[in-house]
């Protein structure tokens, strides 16, 4: 059996996170017919309790996103005679002594603001168009990336191929009404509120969500590690700071239980790779609103009422026909989860996996 090496470092990290597991989890379940070396920091071992006789894990206490991270697998991959490494993200090592397949999820660092301005959005470019041009197969997580990277690197477009990331159906889905009447008491939450879910950094346009608090008088519960972002981007802005509630939750059943809880999902993102919580509420059968720009519509089809993020009428006008509408909710909700049905994550782990075969087998 050939070998696989993968950079796993970023298993904690939200979007990244999420797919590492999903991608290890079918890949254990489908008893693919490879060896895999997991590099991981030592502070996420816990993380792999359940890979330890399905893999070797292999601590690279590396920093992420650093300098010394570029240079730091060579070694490694040559010690355990990898065949082909797989990076979940756009950081690709130099020098690899192996074929390697990368996994970008969207150039956000190229097409909006980011933080250190020219120069970051410069190493930005500089480190992407390293891992696009070493790398046998780039693999993205929607069209509109494959589209976005054709665009911006074309030399590298006949490279890329698509493969949509999935959705977990064994969690989330529609679930038993005392079960949801029991998260709500226990979390202390609102008959009806818009639920958003998400980081609060400026691409996922946090001051859309002050706009229909205020506008609308519609309760808001955001569920995000971002407390920062929460305290200056949201509820500094908020009329009325009652209507807006954080909460952080850690496991997928109770997240699952808030979609389930919610009266709508609200997502005004500027920019996005792909969008799960869409996807993850769909598959929960909560209706969705959300914007009607980059790969959101590959996501939602028809299954949601989408708006233009930069209309704030169009906007409020959207949310507030589904807020007041139950018989619009119940046709979005019978669509969102016949939706959801398209995007599965057996299906993600079979083709990379294949992909990753192709690559190792040159």
């Amino acid at each position: 059996m050939f070998k696989i090496g993968i950079d796993c470092r970023k298993i904690s990290d939200g979007g990244i996170g999420t797919y590492l597991k999903n991608l290890l989890r079918c890949w254990k379940k489908q008893k693919v017919a490879a060896d895999f070396y997991l590099f991981c920091h030592s502070s996420d071992l816990s993380q792999f309790d359940d890979y330890k006789n399905f893999a070797e894990i292999i601590i690279h206490d590396y920093p992420k996103y650093s300098v010394s991270e570029l240079f730091s697998f060579r070694k490694p991959l040559r010690k355990y005679n990898i065949d082909v490494f797989f990076s979940p993200h756009y950081t690709l090592p130099f020098a690899l002594p192996c074929p390697s397949v990368v996994t970008i999820h969207d150039l956000i660092h190229l097409r909006m603001p980011v933080k250190g301005g020219f120069f970051g959005r410069a190493y930005a470019g500089f480190i992407i168009n390293n891992a696009c041009g070493k790398s046998r197969v780039i693999i993205t997580d929607s069209e509109f990336t494959r589209n976005d990277i054709a665009d911006l690197f074309p030399k590298y477009s006949g490279r890329v191929e698509a493969i949509h990331i999935g959705v977990d159906r064994s969690v989330f889905k529609p679930l038993p009404e005392e079960d949801i009447e029991s998260f709500k008491k226990r979390n202390s939450l609102k008959e009806e509120f818009i639920l958003y879910v998400g980081t609060l950094k400026s691409h996922k346009n946090p001051e859309a969500l002050a706009v229909a608090v205020n506008e609308l008088d519609l309760p808001l519960v955001a569920l995000t590690n971002d407390q920062i972002g929460f305290e200056k981007k949201l509820l500094s802005k908020a009329n009325d700071k009652n209507l807006i509630r954080l909460i952080r939750l850690d496991s997928e059943r109770d997240i699952a239980l808030l979609y389930n809880s919610a009266t709508l999902l609200f997502h005004p993102s500027l920019y996005e790779g792909f969008g799960l919580p869409p996807l993850e509420a769909m598959s929960c059968g909560l209706p969705v609103v959300c914007s009607n720009i980059t790969s959101l519509p590959e996501v939602v089809g028809d299954a949601a009422v989408t708006f233009s993020p930069e209309d704030h009428d169009e906007m409020l006008g959207a949310l507030k026909t589904v807020w007041d509408n139950r018989e619009i909710r119940i046709k979005l909700s019978a669509r969102g989860l016949e939706r959801s049905k398209k995007f599965g994550w057996d299906y993600t782990a079979g083709r990379t996996f294949e992909i990753l075969r192709g690559a190792a087998a040159g």
